[in-house]
């Protein structure tokens, strides 16, 4: 099936955000998913290894950066505020829902890493028109990864503070999304080899988030709504992931009260980005959506 692919820009929070469109070549209305990525990550990672796979098979897809990354507007540049980036989601899916050639009540919404977390939330306060999610190495309790990073939230709490004055004045610090010079943000080697490596490749791509995001990022635990959640949802674990600990989704998906299932690979965080496991991964995550979108 042929697709067209092209870069949109849609309204967010009084700001335009970037995001790229693959519709496929069908006559009426299709389903569409709608994708962000982890975090500090931008659009065009990994995205048309799923996206083109999806559009060849009848699905509207939309993957966006969030306002201050990327290619969309927003300033601070590089600032990471959760509450933010999930009403980014919000108005993306009202502007997919818009087009004419998107069935708008069939939409799912797609995160992996801190995103995926972002997908338990929009499924706990579901935004018209959404069916479904899918959930990859999800982030679900901030809080509990920096526990795992530090062994407490203190040096956490305390590095935020000391970038206290300049956020108050509106020009906050910086820190390394990964270093090994210094302290960084996230520690893990899995993580350091992924953004130096893979991530680095991206012009749009950069290795910093402000200081300021750090309180916001400990704040957020979507985990704590999986009550709440009664959409059907897809969660893809790596077993030997040491980005976001993997044990915490049996745990939230046993709280859910809608469908969920859960599928789990002996693979570490960044390899589910990796050929050709990634390309199954599509494909699972592509038959989840016929099954629920149709």
């Amino acid at each position: 099936m042929g697709i067209m692919v092209e870069k949109r820009q849609f309204p967010c929070s009084g700001l335009k955000c970037s995001g790229i469109l693959y519709k496929p070549d069908v006559e009426g209305k299709a389903p569409a998913i709608v994708m962000a990525h982890g975090l500090g990550a931008v659009k065009e990672m990994h995205s048309d290894v799923y996206a083109r796979l999806w559009a060849e098979n009848g699905f509207n897809v939309f993957v966006f950066d969030y306002r201050r990354f990327g290619e969309s507007e927003g300033e601070p540049r590089q600032a990471l505020y959760p509450e933010d980036q999930v009403a980014d989601y919000r108005c993306a899916i009202s502007y997919v829902r818009s087009l004419e050639f998107v069935d708008p009540d069939r939409i799912c919404v797609w995160g992996t890493s801190f995103s995926g977390g972002h997908v338990v939330t929009l499924l706990a306060f579901p935004s018209p028109g959404v069916k479904c999610g899918v959930a990859q190495v999800p982030n679900l309790y901030s809080y509990r990864t920096a526990l795992k990073y530090f062994g407490s939230l203190e040096p956490v709490l305390s590095l935020a503070e000391s970038g206290r004055d300049e956020c108050c004045r509106g020009k906050p610090l910086s820190i390394p999304i990964v270093s090994r010079d210094g302290i960084s943000l996230i520690t893990s080697e899995e993580a350091y080899e992924f953004y130096t490596t893979y991530a680095s490749r991206f012009p749009t791509f950069k290795n910093y988030i402000t200081l300021d995001s750090i309180d916001r990022i400990i704040q957020y635990n979507p985990g704590f709504y999986a009550e709440l959640v009664s959409k059907p949802i897809l969660f893809v674990v790596a077993e030997k992931d040491a980005t976001t600990p993997p044990e915490v989704v049996d745990e939230v998906s046993s709280r859910i009260k809608g469908e969920v299932r859960v599928v789990k690979y002996p693979v570490g965080h960044f390899e589910v980005y990796e050929p050709p496991l990634v390309n199954e991964i599509a494909r699972l995550e592509m038959e989840w959506f016929k099954e629920k979108l149709g």
